[in-house]
């Protein structure tokens, strides 16, 4: 299936592991022209060395989202080396227990980074902003109660957002994955440093097996495409079905 989305540009933030990571190059797939960034340079080098092996443009920078003037610049100097950006991924998230991280990185610098993409996205005839939320925002997190509440209200935004940019022919959707391990995260350092706790997680998973990043990526990846044009507002559970939460 073509998902029409050669030639488009990409902005993917937090995009040099994990799920970020795996949505970047699935869009270069696609023939996406791909930008990425997270705060390391090294990371950023290295996911633009995998990238190359796709006849796409593809830019990265190490720039802080939580730095609003830096990362306004850096999107801007992205679109116009582009030639425009089509899909905005937003992707940052310190998962964190404290609630100064929870408002100041998961909903204002989210916010202000969705806002400096805004008027490039606009201009798109595929105009197509994502959130990558977590299932935490659909189930009670007692172990993380900032987390699930920010992720709760940045998925409410999203769907306000949708409504909001209806005239300007901007979709907006939100993704929340469910448990998705890879190296180096979270569920496979649970994995290595308590085995119980990590046999736990399995259970609660019905298949089995946690998600990896590329199942998370290929939804993204169809939801940013001319394909989902009916799609807007959207909030997709993808989880394998480990949560008994309704969503209607």
């Amino acid at each position: 299936m073509d998902l029409g989305l050669n030639g488009l540009n990409a902005v993917v933030t937090g995009s040099t592991a994990g799920i970020g990571k795996a949505i970047a190059l699935s869009l270069a797939k696609e023939g996406v022209n791909v930008a990425i960034c997270s705060r390391r340079q090294e990371k950023v080098d290295e996911t633009l060395d995998e990238l190359s092996a796709y006849p796409v443009k593809s830019v990265g920078g190490a720039v802080d989202i939580t730095h609003t003037e830096a990362f306004q610049h850096w999107v801007s100097q992205t679109a116009e080396g582009l030639g425009g950006i089509d899909i905005f991924v937003a992707n940052v998230s310190p998962m964190s227990g404290k609630w100064a991280d929870a408002v100041n990185t998961d909903i204002l610098s989210t916010v202000s980074s969705i806002d400096a993409a805004l008027p490039w996205v606009k201009q798109s005839e595929n105009g197509s902003i994502i959130y990558i939320s977590s299932m935490a925002g659909v189930v009670a997190t007692p172990q993380l109660p900032p987390y699930g509440a920010e992720k709760a209200a940045m998925t409410h935004y999203m769907k306000t957002l949708s409504k909001m940019l209806i005239k300007d022919a901007v979709r907006v959707n939100t993704v929340s994955p469910g448990d998705i391990i890879f190296e180096g995260g979270n569920w496979d350092n649970l994995r290595i440093n308590n085995p119980e706790a990590f046999k736990r997680v399995l259970r609660r998973n019905p298949r089995g097996t946690l998600g990896t990043p590329e199942e998370i990526a290929q939804v993204v990846t169809f939801l940013s495409s001319p394909m989902a044009s009916l799609v807007n507002g959207g909030h997709l559970v993808v989880d394998g079905g480990s949560t008994g939460h309704i969503h209607f």
